[in-house]
């Protein structure tokens, strides 16, 4: 079919088929029967139904909230600030470091032996604490405290759902926090990498500027009973400061023979 006017003889919407080695023009009935046929072998949205799982498919789901003050990165930044604080007390008073001693040793104990360091240099050492930190607050958000967020579709149509796929987005905020990939796990006191197979079950997140967009391939979905959409759910932790709110998440699900995405919205109560 012609998108464009190319000639006199080939205008816009004109459309010929091929026959063995000939090809002909087609007429109205010959487009009917063909949009006829993509019609009748496609799948209607209405017949598909997504959600949270459970006896029946839930519109809306309940997520417990943790103080995100007890992270490991904000304990050692606090604690580095407070040494700050001392010191410049010791400075403007007196020269003698009994204070910001005798401070260390209440904030980091006896492991860490106390140095004299310039205020510049704890600074500096803040600027590190978010890398210094990451593994120790990926476990705490997302071992300790994150919880699994699961979706189920359920195709109540006749036919397949060919080569399905699923996106939905989270408002990025800074008290909901989304596992870009499993965490590693702690182990004789120190951090264990995933295996391939754990990370390439885990659904693909993005974040950006104002949206944690999370999308994952379902393949063939096939009539009757609900499947689950992650085969690894999605881990997030969610701060206190939401406690008590919530949030809507679209959701759209596409497949090669579905007439229209699958469209809705769901609701995370914090």
């Amino acid at each position: 079919m012609m998108r464009i006017d190319f000639s006199e003889a080939l205008r816009r919407g004109d459309a010929y088929a091929r026959l063995n080695d000939s090809a002909f023009k087609l007429g109205r009935r010959q487009l009917q029967s063909l949009f006829e046929k993509k019609f009748h072998d496609s799948v209607s949205a209405a017949n598909i139904e997504i959600g949270f799982p459970g006896d029946i498919i839930h519109k809306d789901q309940k997520l417990p909230t943790c103080s995100l003050s007890q992270l490991p990165s904000s304990i050692a930044s606090s604690k580095l600030y407070e040494l700050i604080q001392a010191k410049s007390k010791v400075h403007a008073t007196t020269p003698n470091t009994i204070v910001a001693r005798l401070t260390h040793a209440r904030l980091f104990g006896t492991d860490r032996p106390y140095e004299e360091r310039s205020t510049d240099d704890i600074r500096k050492e803040m600027q590190q604490i978010a890398r210094r930190y990451l593994q120790h607050d990926q476990h705490f958000l997302f071992t300790e405290n994150g919880c699994d967020l699961q979706l189920v579709v359920l195709n109540q149509g006749e036919e397949d759902l060919n080569d399905a796929s699923l996106t939905f987005a989270l408002p990025n905020h800074d008290s909901i926090h989304v596992a870009s990939q499993l965490p590693k796990l702690y182990r004789n006191d120190r951090f264990v990498d995933r295996t391939p197979a754990e990370h390439a079950d885990y659904p693909a997140v993005t974040v950006r500027d104002n949206a944690i967009n999370v999308s994952v391939k379902l393949g063939d979905v096939r009539p009757g009973e609900p499947i689950d959409v992650f085969k690894t759910p999605l881990r997030l932790c969610v701060g206190s400061d939401l406690k008590g709110r919530r949030i809507g998440i679209q959701y759209s699900l596409f497949a090669h023979n579905l007439r229209t995405p699958a469209t809705g919205k769901l609701r995370l109560l914090f």
